[in-house]
């Protein structure tokens, strides 16, 4: 058995508090598990990390450094990383950028304890003054600006480090040779379900991170103009514009959208979803949760267990997606209690959409409006996408980004249905706009989907990441040559 290194996430950290507080029993279930000797611990954000100052790369180049100081037989002879929350961010972050041969990576397996993939709402709302005031009055800390920038939703910086294990030679299980893992719970702690802020009791989520933005399972499309939305005429485009904004529907298309990028994951990566399973807490939370102990450590052992090798990753996957089948099938026999929380309704799974608007030359377009349309059918069944959108939210330090969440299930008699198998057909309408010059103009996208390909592109308790490049037109005004 290999060594184990536990990292932990961000705001772990406060005054005075002693690695019992942050892991509970988890060290001593491993040892008497795997043995005394196999669990070390590696503490990067012991309050330096909430430092303003600090950002994301800090932290993963501190991480390289403390193996190298004190694990350098670490780096030797391979190690498994059991992580929380924004640890994923730092373990990810450090594999590429102090791996450059992937093939040498000296990680074996990463255990994701609800790794903040691809956000958390939570990062919205730490980045508040009053928040950070009492931070600093609490725990003595400071609330890491930095980091949380990089834990909102839509951060490039989280959205380039998914993409980047996606790359030829750059796959996480066939290039670096890294098995990854993926737990986390869709509760709340009973003291946080009257607070009245949504990013703690949405539903699927574990009151930081939602269950879709911790699967590493996502999808990844890419829309780029085609040569012709380059050749318009600027009379034209203004007539397309106007249309636009009348509310009019455009007919043309002047995007490709690459389907091939649909399936973003080589390979399934193990994931599942914990019973009665939430982000922190004495109870129930799922590093040092008292309480749901039962339904957390055989998934550990099943992941620090799996030899590299496809075949046994592969049921590694399967024995995972056995556990979240189990714990839906435990959570439909709960009985609803008309006058306290829905527990079913907490469970329904949801659907995060991440769209991410550049021009053609890589810049974030920061003034665009998204339009869905649904359109065609007329089943009473069918059910139109607009309809299951819970939450948007746009990332004001990250232009060009908004991210929808979308609830794909419903719990009805005694059954989870799936609301994506039946919609309608859909149109996808985005236009952006120039404030600061007449002289520049977008052209305006639209994208036809039918209901079965809106289904093979979202899919319940995963991230869609859709990169858009619209075409940016400049005027006759903008350079001109003469002859004389």
């Amino acid at each position: 058995m290999k060594p184990i290194l536990l990292i932990h996430g961000y705001s772990s950290e406060g005054k005075n508090k002693k690695v019992e507080d942050i892991y509970g029993s988890l060290p001593a279930q491993l040892r008497e598990t795997f043995g005394d000797n196999n669990v070390k611990e590696l503490n990067l954000s012991r309050w330096i990390s909430l430092n303003d100052g600090i950002s994301l790369d800090d932290v993963s180049f501190a991480m390289d450094r403390a193996l190298k100081a004190r694990f350098a037989s670490l780096l030797a002879t391979g190690f498994h990383v059991i992580i929380h929350s924004t640890g994923a961010l730092v373990v990810r972050n450090w594999i590429k950028n102090y791996n450059p041969e992937p093939g040498l990576c000296p990680i074996e397996n990463i255990v994701h304890l609800a790794g903040a993939h691809f956000g958390s709402g939570l990062a919205h709302v730490g980045k508040g003054q009053l928040t950070r005031w009492a931070r600093l009055l609490a725990l003595h800390t400071g609330s890491g600006t930095q980091v949380l920038d990089e834990l909102l939703f839509g951060s490039w910086k989280s959205l380039d480090l998914a993409q980047h294990f996606l790359a030829p030679n750059q796959d996480m299980f066939d290039d670096y040779h890294v098995q990854e893992f993926c737990i986390i719970g869709s509760q709340i702690p009973k003291i946080l379900r009257s607070v009245p802020i949504r990013y703690i009791r949405e539903d699927s989520s574990d009151n930081t991170v939602r269950t879709s933005a911790g699967n590493l399972n996502f999808s990844h499309l890419v829309v780029t103009p085609k040569p012709e939305a380059f050749t318009l005429s600027i009379r034209r485009l203004d007539t397309l514009m106007n249309q636009r904004l009348d509310g009019e529907r455009i007919d043309e298309s002047y995007y490709d959208i690459d389907f091939n990028h649909v399936s973003a994951n080589h390979r399934q990566i193990p994931f599942a979803i914990a019973y009665e399973t939430a982000h922190f807490g004495d109870k129930i939370g799922i590093v040092a949760g008292s309480g749901n102990r039962n339904a957390i450590m055989p998934l550990i052992k099943i992941a620090l267990s799996t030899p590299y090798d496809a075949d046994a990753y592969q049921q590694a996957a399967e024995k995972f997606e056995k556990a979240r089948l189990n714990t839906f099938k435990r959570a439909g026999g709960l009985s609803r209690r008309w006058l306290e929380w829905n527990v079913h309704k907490q469970y329904e799974g949801h659907a995060q959409l991440i769209f991410r608007i550049r021009d053609q030359f890589g810049n974030g377009v920061e003034h665009f409006d998204i339009t869905f349309r649904s359109r065609g059918g007329t089943g009473s069944d069918l059910v139109q996408l607009e309809s299951l959108i819970e939450d948007r939210r746009s990332n004001k330090n990250h232009r060009g980004t908004m991210t929808f969440y979308l609830r794909t299930q419903k719990f009805k008699d005694k059954k989870w249905i799936e609301l994506l198998e039946n919609l309608h057909s859909l149109d996808v309408e985005i236009t952006g706009t120039e404030p600061q010059s007449s002289d520049i103009k977008y052209v305006p996208l639209k994208i036809s989907l039918t209901g079965s390909q809106v289904a093979s592109i979202l899919k319940s308790f995963q991230t869609t990441v859709i990169d858009i490049y619209l075409a940016r037109l400049p005027s006759q005004n903008v350079f001109k040559v003469t002859r004389i």
